[in-house]
């Protein structure tokens, strides 16, 4: 899909990222592992989590103004990705986009759990 400069613009303005694929053969192939490498998201067994409704407290949101998405959730300020393919003990944080491992895994680790109230108070400001 081919867009012209000014909806490039507007769409940079509003944080959306685009990225484009280098030879016509990878597009497909880049797409699946795009998909693929995200974990399906439950938002009602995320409620239930004590963590994630921590979480949204302290952003001042609430469950309703979340957005489901196909493989993130929209916060509003940010896309939020779980992933199971980075390493245990990393999250990401990129273009108004944060990639972490499942809320179940962070719940477990008060290391996984620091990184991420850091992550969030740094990004939040």
């Amino acid at each position: 899909m081919s867009i012209n400069q000014d909806q490039f613009e507007q769409l940079t303005e509003m944080g959306i990222s685009l990225w484009q694929s280098r030879s016509r053969d990878n597009k497909n192939d880049t797409a699946q592992t795009h998909v693929q490498n995200y974990l399906d998201i439950d938002l009602k067994d995320l409620a239930k989590q004590q963590l994630f409704n921590d979480i949204l407290l302290a952003a001042g949101l609430s469950i309703g103004e979340i957005k489901h998405q196909d493989d993130h959730l929209d916060l509003g300020l940010f896309n939020w990705y779980f992933t199971s393919e980075s390493l245990p003990d990393e999250m990401h944080w990129f273009e108004q986009q944060l990639i972490t491992p499942a809320i179940a895994e962070i719940s477990k680790s008060p290391t996984l759990k620091k990184q991420l109230w850091q992550i969030l108070g740094r990004q939040t400001q």
